[in-house]
């Protein structure tokens, strides 16, 4: 999957491909060593578990899920969802906005007590005895703030609402930094695609705030 990833980076040019001679490897084992290799400015953050993290909720979002902490109330009223037992044998209830969802008995996830932060986005949703999600990554708030859908400021409460339900506590000019730092990322992503040839986005002064951002958010919790 990693390999056949590359290759759509590669395909749009986001990333160069080698000038190195790859003779002799094969297959997709041709640019496995490339894909690999540390030194690459696409693997620059490959071990830092928040960065990962925000990028996965960028490609699953709006897959995403709430223990109550983290949604509106208005929502859990109008969904008639009651929050006065708010675990099962001291696990978490969960949320999509519509109903509430189970974390799969097969996810590694599963025995999780007291999640790291009130957000998940899963791969997929199954119904079967009750509503399963499957292939789940517990996600932060920079996470959605940054890269979930839109949002609203309520300034006097002090409470920043995402696509209408879920919900996040924050001052009201972090929230409007936020709002604006989302604005200005999108402009930088849009140039990218548009003119992929200047793909130097890491060294971008932007994604460099964003990525302190979600670091030091990560070393604070």
């Amino acid at each position: 999957m990693r390999i056949q990833f590359g290759n759509l980076l590669v395909d749009i040019g986001l990333i160069n491909l080698p000038s190195v001679n790859l003779i002799g490897r094969k297959g997709k084992d041709k640019f496995d060593h490339w894909f690999s290799d540390m030194s690459q400015p696409f693997n620059m953050y490959s071990y830092q578990s928040s960065i990962i993290k925000s990028i996965v909720c960028v490609g699953l979002y709006p897959n995403v899920a709430a223990t109550n902490d983290g949604i509106i109330g208005s929502a859990l009223i109008s969904n008639k969802i009651s929050i006065s037992d708010p675990s099962v044998n001291g696990r978490s209830f969960w949320w999509d906005g519509k109903r509430e969802v189970n974390v799969h008995p097969s996810s590694v996830s599963f025995n999780l007590k007291k999640p790291r932060y009130p957000f998940m986005v899963f791969l997929e949703k199954v119904e079967t005895s009750k509503i399963f999600l499957r292939d789940i990554t517990i996600v932060s708030p920079y996470s959605i703030l940054l890269f979930g859908g839109s949002i609203s400021v309520q300034h006097q409460a002090g409470i920043v609402t995402i696509d209408g339900w879920l919900k996040i506590t924050a001052p009201a000019q972090i929230a409007v930094l936020f709002k604006e730092l989302r604005a200005t990322l999108d402009a930088v992503l849009k140039e990218l695609i548009r003119k992929p040839e200047i793909s130097t986005v890491v060294k971008n002064e932007v994604v460099q705030s964003i990525v302190q951002l979600l670091l030091d958010e990560e070393k604070s919790h």
